[in-house]
């Protein structure tokens, strides 16, 4: 599981150079293959999953996708799927965990107390740690109330820190667009949906969830002429999943879904709706490696 790419070392983002190093040593010990391949073999459609398999996935659906990794996985023909969340493609709005990152750190203030869950709590953004501190706070408060609830605290939060927002994602926080999309689709590259617009789909009603669920998968559908069966729940948590949001799933025509749960999946075990993920972060740990190997 892979979210954002840069050309330098920049936190929370992998560096090129180091995300095609990562390929390099894969692709000596496993065999890719796409997350397609791996559903229809779940769902009973196919029986040639070859030996030590891996699948990659990237979610949100980012530019410096196209800019960054997209380069390493066509020049090593490594197939991959990417989750695209179809506001944040079309209309450029904003993913709201970005728009709260972006506050933080145009904000006019190092120190400042907000009313958050019913307290006043006071926060700082005077260094990374402590800014990382606080969006990670706010974040995990904003997760589990409704959208019109998360919307109203980042406008205030945005208004206190007298941070002006555009009103598209701009600059880092910018999107691909459905040229470079489509463009990556003729090189092995297949696009799942990660709903409409990155809510936590448990705190949705039932009309809106059927909506972020069906009208992406229609919008990237229609976009790029094929058929979408593949489904990233936004946060990717156990307590971000239930058997509504599966059903949902299931009536929509998905046939697999993936979590953030870290761990492995195997034939016999794998729930196709509830497939666990590795995340990878800057370097390879070879202890992780080591894992994976033993496990396969």
């Amino acid at each position: 599981m892979y979210h954002r790419f840069s050309q330098k070392l920049e936190p929370f983002k992998i560096q090129q150079s180091i995300f095609e190093n990562q390929i390099k040593f894969l692709k000596k010990k496993y065999n890719f293959i796409s997350l397609k391949h791996y559903s229809e073999v779940l769902n009973e459609k196919r029986d040639d999953l070859p030996d030590n398999p891996i699948i990659i996935t990237i979610d949100d659906g980012y530019q410096d996708n196209f800019t960054f990794a997209y380069p390493i996985l066509k020049k090593y023909s490594i197939p991959a799927t990417i989750f695209i969340t179809t506001d944040f493609i079309t209309h450029k709005s904003w993913l709201w965990s970005n728009k709260l990152e972006y506050i933080l750190k145009n904000s006019k203030l190092n120190e400042f107390d907000f009313p958050l869950g019913g307290d006043t709590i006071q926060f700082r953004v005077d260094d990374f740690k402590s800014w990382h501190r606080t969006q990670l706070s706010i974040f995990n408060h904003c997760r589990t109330i409704s959208n019109i609830e998360k919307d109203n605290i980042l406008r205030n939060l945005a208004t206190y820190l007298k941070v002006d927002v555009p009103q598209q994602a701009v600059a880092d926080f910018a999107p691909l667009t459905w040229n470079q999309i489509k463009e990556m689709q003729e090189h092995t590259i297949d696009f799942g949906s990660h709903t409409c617009s990155h809510p936590i789909l448990t705190n949705l009603t039932s009309e809106r969830l059927k909506h972020e669920l069906m009208d992406s998968k229609r919008e990237i559908e229609n976009n790029l002429q094929v058929q979408v069966k593949s489904f990233c729940y936004p946060n990717g948590q156990p307590e971000d999943i239930n058997d509504n949001v599966i059903r949902v799933l299931t009536q929509s025509g998905y046939n697999c879904a993936v979590t953030t749960v870290n761990g492995y999946n195997r034939i016999g075990n794998a729930n196709r709706f509830l497939l666990n993920r590795t995340s990878v972060h800057s370097q390879i740990n070879k202890g992780l490696l080591k894992e994976v190997t033993w496990n396969f």
